[in-house]
């Protein structure tokens, strides 16, 4: 029998996708669930995060995801979710945007897989958890597997689908596509067939790739996989405005699967066509510069690359940001060794640097042509940008003979060698050149503030297209159909207009107040009837009982005197033979129970239950306006009577 997906709305998906940035927990997919489907989850829902097994996925590549597992007997659910985390802006605790750079090298040049076999590896240990103990537990209902992800997320999900065929349905969000040079670094079946197509060998010069013409390229790699595995078994949800969308015709991204497009901004449509006017030959001279770093990004990460671009030693700059005077003085030798070395290296590479960066300078006229064209800037902006472009050209060039006069005299410390005043004229004139690269540098970013303030349209349109990035532009999309969005803590807000004005209501507040305020009335009750029973244990009862002991004992003297006989005294043994005690009569009289106690109880009982009825009349309240304000929507009744 086919299961009915669990998850089976894109605006459901994409909440538990959002959340999942947040360390998602049941509580949370409880939540969501029954906001957006008015009815319980299946029974049983686990949640395994990626961060909890790093033991056994031990690379520290910036993956991170999350595996849900839905199970229901009665419902015939078992189905188990991987959701690979997205691009973020930066890592947790470091500033280093190891998921960016890894879009970079791992996507869009093809030459890193580190997180994609994180991802693999963490579904892989997963799936055999998981099946492990439903064999345990005798469970027989098939396992239904779902990859789920946003941006590069989504990425993992379709890689792992196209090399592994490892779902049984893929969605993805605003999702970095796969790349053909990510698919040849990765999958050595689908190498070995390009290779044989185009007659090269990858193998020996992996940049040899980046020379097949992209259309062939493109056409060859969307034929094989299609071959490889059902396409309609991958959905794409896509902003028309993402950025990732903006680019996914640049050479090397492929296609598969079926896609829905969406309006997240109604004022904006796409940089598509400012990307498509970007010349292919200068996305090639992109990725293959990238290339020259891929081997070191896979070693040595974000600092390597950095390191091997640049020279410069971020390790080296940081360990110097907590040394105070007396630090500078005792590691002064070590610091200028390591400041020589570092000054030697920049010298060779900045240039190179700047070298492949002359591709942006030299193409910049015609680009802001484009620009003008398409509306992006006025003609009198971009005359102003290319005058400030030129001179931080100059700025550059300044800086460069600068630093190659200081790198000329070889650094060293002050007062140990023999020519002490050379030494110290020779530091004074470094340190003065030193500040004037600090005023050149002062110069270059006032040249920027310039260029900043001159392409404000063209940055508002990259904005707006990086934010149509974001899951939450896509979710707000998706609930504005269904009168609704979501505040930044992932509550669910109903709209209603009336006439001009638009009235928001919390529903996700107002359930948590209406199901906790019944769960403390419920506390009460459950207590007062407590209250009541030992009232009625401590006091009712115990009163008719000692009342009936009394009355018992009474019956007993009068039945059996002589069993009371002491209760005369003693007598010598000739005259208790006289003084024999024949009868008993009890005049009894017992007052009842004071009935004050009663009074003060049930007074007091009387009082908290008004005081729980108008609490229950309070909350009902609050559903049932709700319910008046939106009865068109069947499911907002269900979810007040529904536990998170």
């Amino acid at each position: 029998m086919s299961q009915k997906l669990v998850l089976d709305t894109d605006l459901l998906r994409a909440r538990v996708m959002s959340l999942e940035y947040k360390h998602l927990t049941v509580e949370e997919i409880r939540r969501i669930y029954i906001e957006e489907t008015g009815s319980n989850p299946p029974a049983q829902i686990h949640v395994y995060h990626s961060e909890d097994f790093k033991n056994v996925n031990v690379n520290d590549s910036g993956f991170d995801g999350t595996i849900i597992h839905f199970y229901d007997e009665e419902k015939g659910i078992n189905q188990m979710y991987t959701i690979a985390r997205g691009s973020e802006k930066r890592e947790t605790n470091t500033w280093k945007p190891l998921d960016w750079v890894y879009n970079a090298f791992g996507i869009f040049v093809g030459q890193s897989k580190i997180q994609y076999n994180d991802a693999l590896r963490f579904d892989d240990i997963m799936t055999k958890k998981i099946t492990e103990e439903l064999k345990r537990n005798g469970q027989t209902i098939e396992l239904k597997k779902i990859g789920l992800g946003h941006s590069q997320g989504g990425n993992h999900a379709e890689m792992i689908q196209l090399t592994k065929h490892r779902f049984d349905q893929v969605y993805v969000i605003n999702d970095a596509p796969p790349n053909v040079y990510q698919l040849a670094y990765i999958d050595l079946d689908f190498r070995s067939k390009l290779e044989g197509e185009f007659g090269i060998n990858i193998s020996t010069d992996y940049n040899i790739i980046y020379s097949i013409p992209p259309s062939e390229l493109k056409s060859f790699a969307e034929e094989y996989y299609k071959k490889q595995i059902d396409e309609h078994s991958i959905h794409h949800l896509t902003s028309q405005e993402d950025m990732l969308y903006a680019v996914s015709d640049v050479r090397g991204f492929i296609d598969i699967g079926s896609r829905r497009v969406i309006d997240t901004n109604k004022d904006f449509t796409s940089i598509k066509d400012l990307i498509a006017k970007i010349s292919d030959k200068d996305v090639k001279a992109i990725q293959m510069y990238l290339s020259q770093y891929s081997d070191v990004y896979n070693e040595k990460g974000f600092d390597g690359v950095v390191q091997a671009m640049t020279g410069v030693d971020i390790a080296f700059i940081e360990s110097l940001q907590g040394y105070d005077t007396m630090d500078y003085l005792w590691n002064a030798g070590d610091i200028v060794s390591k400041a020589n070395h570092m000054l030697g290296d920049m010298k060779v590479k900045i240039p190179e640097l700047m070298e492949n960066v002359t591709i942006l300078y030299k193409n910049l006229d015609p680009i802001f042509s484009v620009f003008v064209e398409l509306g992006y800037v006025t003609p009198e902006e971009k005359k102003t940008v290319l005058t400030e472009v030129k001179g931080i050209e100059k700025d550059v060039a300044s800086i460069q003979q600068l630093l190659s006069k200081i790198l000329n005299w070889r650094m060293i410390i002050p007062f140990l060698t023999p020519n002490v005043a050379d030494d110290i004229l020779q530091w004074k004139a470094s340190i003065e050149m030193l500040f004037q690269i600090r005023d050149k540098v002062l110069n270059i970013l006032k040249r920027l503030q310039i260029i900043q303030e001159n392409t404000v349209n063209f940055q508002n349109a990259i904005t707006t297209s990086v934010n149509a990035h974001t899951l939450n532009e896509v979710i707000m999309a998706l609930a504005r159909s269904k009168g609704r969005t979501y505040d930044e803590y992932g509550n669910l807000i109903l709209i209603k207009k009336m006439g001009a004005h638009e009235i928001r209501m919390n529903l996700s507040s107002a359930v948590r107040v209406y199901q906790k305020g019944l769960q403390i009335l419920e506390e009460k009750e459950a207590t007062l009837h407590e209250m009541k029973q030992q009232y009625s244990y401590e006091y009712v009862e115990d009163f008719e009982i000692q009342k009936r002991k009394l009355m018992n004992k009474i019956e007993d003297m009068e039945q059996n005197p002589w069993a009371y006989q002491r209760l005369l005294g003693h007598f010598t043994y000739d005259a208790e033979r006289v003084y024999v005690l024949r009868r008993i009569e009890v005049h009894e009289s017992i007052p009842p129970m004071d009935p004050m106690i009663p009074h003060i109880f049930e007074t007091m009982f009387s009082y908290y239950e008004q005081e729980i009825s108008k609490g229950k009349e309070l909350i009902a309240t609050i559903k049932k306006s709700f319910e008046e304000f939106f009865e068109q929507d069947q499911n907002v009744a269900k979810i007040f009577d529904l536990r998170y």
